[in-house]
């Protein structure tokens, strides 16, 4: 007697195969989207630990040091912090934040706001809590705060 499959046995394999497929291929495409996330949450916390670390080297050094590269304290405000974002000669924020002169960051008064996600490349897929198109990065040269600003 020759031993093989029927064809019951054939169709509920398939079918089982179907199922995890519908289940499996939704999650690899949010994969992109959760690395872009992770992507600028890490680069946001990196920007803040800049911040306090030029904000500390400057209470520790009482106003007389050089930052970032080989950047003068007299760029960094009354508070410690970078004070301005591409608006002068020396727009000393711009050593942290590489792409601030092309990623339409606005100011009013001592606060920056930035996207938090690029329009081309970013996420749209919104969370709470984390960044995608629509929400902007907020920086304050008063407190040194960079955090995430919901619409």
């Amino acid at each position: 007697m020759k031993k093989a499959f029927t064809l019951v046995e054939l169709i509920f394999v398939i079918v089982i195969i179907g199922v995890l497929s519908a289940v499996a291929i939704p999650q690899f495409s949010k994969l992109t989207d959760n690395a872009k996330i992770s992507s600028e949450l890490s680069t946001a916390s990196s920007v803040q630990a800049a911040l306090e670390a030029v904000h500390g080297e400057w209470v520790i050094s009482s106003c007389d040091f050089t930052w970032g590269n080989n950047r003068p304290f007299s760029e960094l405000n009354t508070d410690g912090y970078p004070s301005s974002l591409g608006e002068s000669s020396t727009k000393p924020l711009n050593y942290l934040l590489k792409n601030s002169e092309t990623a339409n960051w606005t100011n009013t008064g001592s606060t920056y706001y930035g996207p938090a996600s690029s329009t081309a490349k970013g996420t749209s897929h919104c969370k709470n809590g984390k960044p995608c198109v629509g929400k902007s990065w907020e920086y304050n040269n008063n407190t040194g705060e960079f955090k995430l600003i919901e619409p």
